[in-house]
């Protein structure tokens, strides 16, 4: 299967993180309010639009050719353009992206379908997004991709055992300010270790 799709979305309102001073709701132990405090929570955005195209394919060998083994291997693959904006501008009065939604994003993944071993190893990318805002100060998500992967094996055919990994290299996500384009500082780090588990599942 190839397929091909072009999307256009305008949004009235929704709900986005925004850190935001606040005043007169957090007082000290004696009961005195002598400062702002910053609280990042959720706010009503004013709306906004994305725009764009996604590709695809889903191909098995087997439609191709014939040959033991290859013939069971197949490919899943997709990519979008999703071109988006709000009603909140930057430092520099130009409109932000829409939270959460990277410009470009790409998945993959290459399976082997036997007749009791399957096998799958996926990868996964995508651009900067916009994770939340300081003030008018956006704060971006950094490029990041992920490894996945699953093998199972059909001991008969009521028992399976398997084993997954998910994010088999470690992805680290780093935040950033950008004050203008080009002037970033960073903001803060996430940090997931690779995860791994074997089981086995039987039918009765």
């Amino acid at each position: 299967m190839f397929n091909v799709g072009i999307f256009r979305l305008n949004i009235d309102s929704f709900v986005t993180r925004e850190t935001v001073p606040l005043s007169g709701e957090y007082p000290d132990g004696d009961g005195v309010v002598r400062r702002l405090v910053d609280v990042n929570r959720p706010v009503q955005g004013e709306g906004g639009e994305l725009q764009g195209v996604e590709v695809g394919a889903k191909v098995g060998l087997s439609d191709f050719i014939d040959t033991p083994i290859w013939r069971d291997f197949g490919f899943d693959g997709s990519y979008t353009y999703s071109d988006s904006s709000q009603n909140a501008q930057n430092l520099s009065g130009e409109d932000l992206p829409f939270p959460d939604n990277s410009e470009q994003s790409m998945n993959a993944a290459v399976w082997y379908q036997g007749d009791r071993l399957q096998a799958r190893v996926a990868w996964n990318y995508r651009t900067r997004r916009l994770s939340a805002t300081y003030g008018a100060i956006p704060i971006y998500q950094d490029d990041a991709q992920y490894v996945d992967a699953n093998i199972t094996y059909d001991i008969t055919d009521m028992v399976t055992v398997y084993a997954n990994g998910s994010n088999i290299f470690g992805e680290i996500e780093d935040y950033f300010f950008e004050f203008e384009p080009g002037q970033e500082q960073f903001h803060s780090r996430n940090q997931f270790e690779p995860r791994y588990s074997v089981g086995i599942r039987a039918r009765f």
